[in-house]
């Protein structure tokens, strides 16, 4: 009985530090090695992840008290995991 083991990495870091760049390799790395790697970003990676990214994002809501923030990022990040993750 063959064992397929998946692993989950994340790329932690302040905006702009490389994560995105640090990703780009190792999917190519990975690729050249026959791996196919799946990528999601945060908050996003859904449907309704991206529609909440969208919002968060958006300068129109700069009055979005942050405890609303918060909550949000916390419900695209509810919907990432139970719909790609686990």
């Amino acid at each position: 009985m063959t064992k397929n083991y998946q692993r989950f990495i994340s790329f932690e870091g302040i905006d702009y530090s490389g994560k995105s760049t640090q990703v780009k390799m190792l999917v190519k790395r990975l690729q050249r090695l026959g791996v196919e790697p799946v990528v999601l970003r945060e908050p996003g990676g859904t449907r309704i992840s991206e529609r909440i990214r969208d919002i968060l994002l958006d300068t129109a809501y700069f009055e979005m008290h942050e405890k609303c923030e918060i909550l949000l990022y916390e419900a695209a990040r509810a919907q990432l995991v139970h719909q790609k993750i686990i």
